[in-house]
């Protein structure tokens, strides 16, 4: 008897074959379906959707006396104007304010009219208790006064009936000092970094202190239900794994009353995917630092065209994160956030007996904000700028082999994503909503790192995660319309217009395209009811040419979402 004396390394190219196609979706100009795998799959549960802008400012009540209004005079002759007690501003700005008086004839009234000059002035930029006074004199030679009375805090204090400590209340009031003068900016943070606390509501008041010039500043805090969460059913699952999902996330507020949260969340189609996470977030100090870890983990197992391939795998991901507001204000805010993720992927297919196995440390920072303005009727812009910095550990040695062969992912690499977006209110009932996200990398990524497109998070005209991609864009235009409110609730009304380009391969290592551009239009509505109930519908379909990288030219897609909170 002869054996066959075929080298080994023959053997093995059919079945690196067969494992490029398996476990690098996206990554050759195919019109066969791509199988996907726990990257794929945990990336379209993690859409890169733009952050919520923070919540405006709170309730802020202003007591004030109102200064006695100035006798009839008879008019005299203004030859200087002395002002006093101003530390905020140099004493040459406010002359300037009043100095076409010089040299007029002027009665007390009028006199009172050029210290309204210095407070509103003052008002105007950021000082809204300081004020100019006439005091009682006797004018010599034309020489008047002016006193300015620049607020001081007198007392500060908090009436907490939160769940917070009042440790954590009184160090995030700590800036506001008796004595100090009031400022709006220096007020509106402190003020503004309580309401961020979760499940803490205030309201404040400015009231006339003992002093002359000071106001005492009263807090008042408290918590709402010490349980909250929501429930959603929706259609927005990966086709192998199944569409229709049923999702629930529950938030437990400030278990050591620390400003924590815990939050648990879980999400299941049912045999193809379920998905669990848990995560705690707490307030480290009074300056809105915030500290917070999280598990989640991933198991999935593909349906439908892809089962007799008896594909199956998990994914496992462990977070930590710091994030510091560097801005806090009524207009504009910006903030800093520090993470580190360490994935771990499972992927096997049980029909060929291939697998793989990987392990991802991410690092990243991420610079975000929004900046709110007056333009028509009001807008807000939201932003963020993210860099990451992350290694691929393939462990599985064929894995390895390859990717040694074809997209060469194994190892180091970095990324950078952009995110920008603005509201733009037209009227009471009309809006305009745009968005554009990007992402670059210096190299080909693992299928968890690359952008998707398709999905009713960004393409909605194409199924989810239709194409993915190393580099690539997104933006997408929507005019919104409030409809009558009736007894069934408040809807809005939705028309929109998707683009989207990604490059697969940072790095080419196959012939044939290596870009696809997805563009889609639609109609869709919104739905607010009572007893916290909402839902949402979305209809698209593709505008211009099929890309060639799709196995075929997507119809119609729908989007349906009902969710209630509790």
């Amino acid at each position: 008897m002869t054996h066959s004396s075929t080298p080994r390394h023959l053997l093995q190219q059919p079945l690196l074959s067969l494992l490029l196609l398996a476990f690098a979706p996206c990554a050759a100009a195919q019109t066969t379906p791509v199988v996907p795998d726990a990257g794929a799959i945990l990336r379209q549960l993690q859409p890169a959707t733009p952050a919520n802008a923070p919540p405006g400012a709170p309730a802020l009540r202003i007591e004030q006396k109102e200064g006695a209004p100035l006798p009839a005079s008879v008019p005299f002759l203004v030859t200087q104007i002395d002002i006093s007690g101003n530390s905020a501003f140099d004493t040459a700005t406010l002359q300037a304010l009043v100095a076409s008086a010089h040299g007029t004839t002027l009665s007390l009234e009028q006199l009172g009219e050029l210290a309204a000059r210095i407070t509103s002035y003052y008002r105007a930029h950021g000082y809204p208790l300081a004020r100019a006074i006439v005091p009682a004199q006797t004018i010599r030679q034309g020489i008047v006064r002016i006193e300015v009375l620049e607020a001081r805090y007198g007392q500060v204090g908090i009436a907490n009936q939160s769940d917070v400590s009042d440790a954590l209340l009184n160090a995030t009031l700590a800036p506001l000092q008796a004595g100090q003068t009031i400022s709006q900016a220096e007020l509106d943070r402190s003020l503004l970094l309580l309401s961020d606390i979760p499940n803490v509501a205030i309201t404040a008041t400015l009231k006339p202190g003992t002093e002359v010039g000071s106001s005492d500043l009263l807090v008042d805090a408290w918590s709402g239900p010490r349980m909250a969460g929501a429930a959603f059913l929706d259609n927005n699952g990966n086709r192998y794994t199944g569409r229709a999902r049923l999702g629930a996330t529950m938030n437990l507020y400030n278990p050591l009353h620390q400003g924590d949260v815990a939050s648990a969340s879980v999400l299941s189609s049912g045999k193809g995917m379920s998905y669990a996470r848990l995560g705690y977030d707490l307030l480290l100090n009074g300056a809105g630092t915030r500290a917070g870890v999280a598990m989640s983990a991933l198991r999935y197992r593909l349906q439908g065209a892809m089962r007799p391939l008896e594909a199956h795998g998990t994914a496992q991901v462990a977070s930590g994160w710091l994030r510091h507001p560097l801005l806090r204000s009524r207009d504009a805010n910006m903030s800093i956030q520090l993470q580190y993720d360490q994935v771990h992927l499972r992927d096997r297919i049980d029909a060929s007996a291939m697998h793989s196995d990987r392990r991802l440390d991410n690092l990243s920072a991420t610079l975000g904000g929004d900046v709110r303005d007056a333009a028509l009727a009001g807008a807000i812009t939201s932003w963020s700028v993210a860099a990451t910095a992350g290694k691929l550990d393939i462990t599985d040695p064929l894995a390895r082999l390859n990717d040694a062969f074809s997209a060469r992912s194994h190892g180091n690499y970095a990324k950078w994503n952009v995110n920008l977006s603005r509201l733009q209110n037209l009227d009471q009932r009309n809006a305009v909503y745009l968005t554009v996200a990007g992402q670059w990398a210096d190299s080909n990524l693992d299928s968890s790192e690359k952008m998707s497109v398709g999905g009713p998070y960004t393409v909605r005209a194409y199924d989810v995660g239709a194409a993915a991609g190393d580099l690539g864009y997104f933006g997408s235009a929507e005019w919104r319309h409030e409809l009558s409110a009736s007894e069934a609730g408040q809807w809005q009304a939705v028309a929109f217009v998707d683009s989207a380009r990604v490059t697969v391969n940072q790095q080419r290592w196959t012939p044939g395209p290596n870009s696809a551009r997805l563009h889609g239009a639609g109609l869709g509505v919104n739905w607010a009811g009572g007893q916290q109930w909402n839902a949402r519908a979305y209809v698209a379909k593709p505008i211009g040419g099929t890309p060639v990288l799709l196995a075929a030219r997507s119809s119609a897609r729908l989007w349906v979402e009902l969710n209630r909170r509790f």
